[in-house]
């Protein structure tokens, strides 16, 4: 063949040029995920948390339902109805009373609760979707893993199905709300956003569902009412109408009266006698749902009563369950003087961290991390202490300061990692003090890089081998191996 007899292809070397394209890019996203661990290792923590509560939820839902694996204690707390007369936590009776017959009551608990378990479990993990990338492994694996958060519930299972699951699902319903009722813009800029329509959206939450779960549990008011009162406070502040701080105050204390009211009564007109419980019991004994042959058991040893499982509080006077509690901590106080103040100043520099990040990839124009150092401290002031000192009853008169402990945890992290809420205050406090031009472009950390890695890798350290006691009676078990979690929850048992 001569020269003038060959043709060049075209197409072979459009398709050898393409190739090369292909490779090129190829590696640049190789190395562009390789110098970003955060866009393997984030994804792979999330799923390993789902993979536990899927793992969870199909090991002991067969069991719960069918009574060997649920908590008899809080089984029984839903059976309290109103069948002798209105006394505190009697709604979910009322509420199983309507179930069809064919059902037996257990296995509705077992899985309504379960169901309202995994839905704000899988609330919590959207919420850390908004901002996966955003996070440092390190942080992300702390706020999936502290056993103060929704961890907590996998390492005890005698905590599923309390009654305080059905807050959660108030906090997450109320953070949805702030969602579409202020909606952030591309560059965080604050859109006008609806107060009347937020209101008319949180109305039904404050009149019906905080009253409901109040009269499901009384504690509930104190260990959510006051957060929902915070976070409506400062949505209010927030519009763009001149700040009254009273008449904020006024609004937001009216919107919550029927919640207050309903405490109130539930506290003075609630408290039953041993012959109503007694009533109740012998109803539900009747109709099968209770494992006793009779309501009329031998005494407890630590109280006295000879009533079956949650029954057995409900008559204590507000005294009585003081000096109980107060009994009862003593026993072990040195162990939750240790656990509660470490997990404590880990939530802190976790949230810290977390909202840091938040800001960081939000607002394109640079501050100040002092600015956001100041922010973070002050959420922390009115998202955690704040509810944390309002619940303080509750620990006066419950001996379970693992599940209180760990209800205010949950609440602030959720708040943290909800996007809208941190980045719309944030926003206005940026604004009104008018640094942007001022501020130099912002560090990937809050500290040096030693102090974050170093305290990071110890939270991280912390979430393996720490374990939060539901209660302590007799003695109290802070410290497991990180295999035995692992074998908990993925080896078949």
């Amino acid at each position: 063949m001569t020269y003038a007899d060959y043709h060049p292809n075209p197409n072979r070397s459009a398709d050898r040029s393409a190739h090369r394209i292909s490779k090129m890019a190829y590696g640049r996203g190789v190395k562009s995920i390789l110098a970003q661990p955060r866009l393997i290792l984030n994804p792979l923590l999330l799923f390993v948390f789902s993979a536990a509560w899927m793992r969870e939820f199909l090991y002991w839902l067969p069991m719960d339902a069918l009574g060997t694996g649920l908590n008899y204690w809080a089984y029984t707390d839903w059976l309290i109805d109103y069948s002798q007369g209105f006394i505190r936590r009697g709604l979910s009776g009322e509420i199983l009373r309507l179930v069809p017959t064919a059902t037996s009551p257990i296995k509705f608990i077992a899985v309504f609760s379960w169901i309202l378990i995994l839905t704000i479990a899988f609330g919590y993990v959207r919420l850390l979707v908004r901002s996966w990338k955003t996070y440092h492994p390190l942080t992300l694996f702390g706020l999936l893993f502290l056993p103060s958060f929704f961890v907590f519930y996998l390492h005890d299972h005698q905590a599923i199905a309390r009654k305080e699951i059905l807050g959660y699902f108030t906090v997450l319903l109320h953070l949805v709300i702030i969602e579409k009722s202020f909606p952030l813009g591309e560059d965080s800029a604050l859109l006008d956003g609806n107060l009347r329509r937020y209101l008319g959206w949180l109305i039904p939450v404050a009149l019906i569902l905080l009253p409901a779960i109040i009269l499901v549990h009384e504690g509930n008011f104190l260990m959510f009412v006051p957060l929902h009162g915070m976070i409506t406070l400062t949505t209010i502040l927030q519009m763009k109408a001149p700040r009254d701080f009273r008449r904020a105050a006024l609004w937001t204390g009216l919107l919550y009266l029927p919640a207050a009211l309903t405490f109130g009564a539930v506290y003075l007109a609630g408290t039953p006698s041993y012959q109503t419980l007694l009533g109740i019991c012998e109803k539900w004994a009747a109709a099968g749902a209770l494992r006793e042959d009779s309501c009329i058991l031998p005494p407890d040893k630590l109280s006295g009563s000879t009533l079956p499982g949650a029954f057995i509080p409900m008559q204590w006077s507000l005294a009585r369950a003081v000096y109980i509690t107060r009994s009862i901590i003593y026993m072990n106080w040195g162990a939750w003087l240790l656990i509660l103040p470490m997990l404590g100043i880990a939530l802190w520099y976790l949230v810290r961290q977390a909202v840091y990040s938040i800001l960081r990839s939000r607002f394109p124009q640079p501050f100040s991390p002092q600015t956001a150092q100041r922010y973070a401290g002050l959420f922390f002031r009115k998202f955690f202490l704040i509810p944390l000192l309002l619940s303080l009853p509750v620990y006066f008169t419950a001996y379970d300061y693992g599940r209180w402990f760990t209800v205010t945890c949950i609440n602030f992290a959720m708040l943290a990692v909800s996007l809208n809420l941190p980045c719309r205050e944030f926003a206005l406090r940026k604004m009104g003090a008018d640094e942007g031009s001022l501020a130099a472009d912002a560090r990937e950390h809050l500290d040096s890089p030693l102090v974050f890695y170093g305290v990071s890798i110890i939270i991280c350290v912390l979430a393996l081998v720490l374990w939060l006691p539901h209660y302590c009676l007799f003695s109290c078990e802070i410290i497991r191996s990180p295999l035995q979690f692992f074998s908990h929850t993925f080896i078949a048992r």
